[in-house]
């Protein structure tokens, strides 16, 4: 009997080793199957382009951009300008980055679609250096340092473009590897911009034009039930 009891108490143990074995190996696999955490986004899955919002409901307001100059200077980036802005989140670093460099250190700079201001966004010179940025930008790029932009637009890489519409609105953001491509996604959606600014004023038109035949038909007596409204067949219903 003892004999029995010691070997259903050695079974006991060796079976609870095996389950909290299973239940650590399933809270890792959990673990890493998991959402991760913030300073973990993984660059390799981000999506390339601009995203085009499907409606200015759903649009957000570009905050207005405060940092540094490569000369030292303070300086401010307003939105809602007037005039559309390209932002563009560069590194000294990135490899990627370098030929964005390269291609907006031009003499003569690309033309940016819609007539944008281009203004690259580097982090402040805690985590940059001016010197390399000067050499990297040359003289006709406008370059703002301000990791707090980086915080404010919810920027997770390099390169990163942010689109701003004229009224200070983003109208499309995302990642991309070369201005071929940035200038193509620019260019869509600044055309679906203006397709819904064109409806919109087309749906206000319909509403106008409503709202005109109504007053004439009130001014002229006619209204809700009026006999003139029905073919003479078929006069309003009882309570219309």
């Amino acid at each position: 009997m003892t004999i029995l009891v010691a070997v259903e108490t050695l079974l006991l143990v060796l079976l609870s080793l095996v389950v909290v074995g299973l239940l650590r190996s399933h809270a890792e696999i959990l673990r890493r199957l998991g959402p991760a955490q913030d300073g973990e986004r993984n660059q390799d899955v981000l999506a390339p382009g601009l995203p085009h919002p499907p409606s200015r409901e759903g649009l957000r307001r570009a905050p207005k951009i405060s940092g540094m100059t490569l000369g030292g200077d303070g300086i401010q980036v307003g939105s809602g300008s007037g005039q559309p802005m390209l932002l563009a989140f560069l590194s000294s670093g990135c490899l990627t980055c370098e030929g964005f460099w390269e291609t907006f250190s031009q003499a003569q700079p690309p033309t940016i679609p819609g007539g944008a201001r281009l203004v690259a966004v580097t982090k402040d010179p805690s985590h940059e250096s001016p010197s390399r940025l000067r050499e990297l930008a040359g003289d006709a790029l406008e370059v703002v340092m301000s990791s707090a932009a980086w915080r404010d637009l919810d920027v997770p890489t390099s390169p990163y473009f942010v689109y701003v519409g004229d009224d200070g609105m983003v109208l499309g953001e995302g990642a991309a590897s070369s201005w071929t491509q940035v200038a193509s996604l620019l260019r869509d959606a600044i055309g679906d911009a203006e397709e819904a600014a064109r409806l919109m004023v087309s749906r206000a038109g319909g509403s106008e034009r409503a709202r005109r035949v109504d007053d004439e038909l009130a001014a002229a007596g006619i209204g809700p039930g009026h006999p003139s409204l029905y073919p003479a067949e078929d006069g309003p219903r009882e309570g219309e």
